[in-house]
């Protein structure tokens, strides 16, 4: 121990050694898919879609943190980056054949598309549990690195003791929806796309919301795609 400490306070002018390699930086889920039904104390997955405010960062670990309690399932996930920022890339998008027609990309924050082992939930007798997540908020970037995020319910799993039914997959997060010249409406939400098997009357062809629903397969397509999102609720 004694060599230790000898050796931080020799290097203390070059380097902390006090201080960590990385650093954690909450990341927030925009996207949830998992499934609507599960068996007791039988482990499942969950499609959690999202991203991190982490510019120009080299990233060295992505973590989903599941938590686990007597009501829901939380994620509050987050990414291990480097300690400095490191230089960030010039990058460049050709916006015509002359190649002074060269303007700057933006620095995109990384996205996660990963799918989270949760753990058997507990039920002697049909229940539900929440499934919730840190979410987006209306705050300037870099605000919320250092600390978790808020934490929104995108549905529940229902728990059941006998059988469980795998005709549904719920999902729910943040969308924009496209309504096309023949009335088909689909939604995007980082990087998935589905068409909205009912969708609202009351809208323009273009909005964006939270939505909550599930995931189906119809006999008859619609608009030409068989797995289409069922919309429960839109806020």
């Amino acid at each position: 121990m004694r060599v230790m400490s000898f050796v931080c306070l020799a290097l203390a002018p070059l380097a902390a050694c006090t201080e960590p390699d990385t650093e954690t930086v909450f990341a927030q889920v925009t996207w949830m898919e998992w499934p609507a039904e599960v068996l007791g104390a039988t482990p499942f997955t969950v499609r959690l879609i999202g991203w991190g405010d982490v510019y120009c960062r080299e990233v060295e670990a992505f973590r989903s943190a599941p938590a686990v309690d007597h009501s829901a399932v939380t994620f509050e996930p987050y990414f291990l980056v480097t300690n400095d920022p490191g230089p960030c890339p010039i990058l460049e998008r050709w916006t015509g054949p002359d190649p002074s027609a060269r303007g700057p990309i933006p620095i995109l924050p990384p996205y996660f598309d990963t799918r989270s082992a949760v753990p058997g939930l507990d039920a002697q007798q049909p229940r539900s549990y929440e499934l919730r997540a840190a979410a987006d908020v209306q705050a300037p970037a870099g605000e919320l690195d250092a600390a978790p995020l808020p934490v929104r319910t995108f549905g529940e799993v229902i728990v059941r003791s006998d059988a469980a039914s795998t005709a549904r997959t719920n999902a729910g997060g943040s969308v924009y929806a496209y309504r096309d010249s023949v009335g088909c409406v689909e939604l995007y939400a980082g990087g998935v796309e589905y068409v909205i098997e009912n969708p609202p009357a009351d809208t323009a062809s273009f909005w964006s919301a939270f939505v909550r629903g599930y995931l189906h397969t119809v006999a008859t397509p619609v608009c030409g795609e068989a797995r289409v999102f069922h919309l429960v609720s839109r806020n």
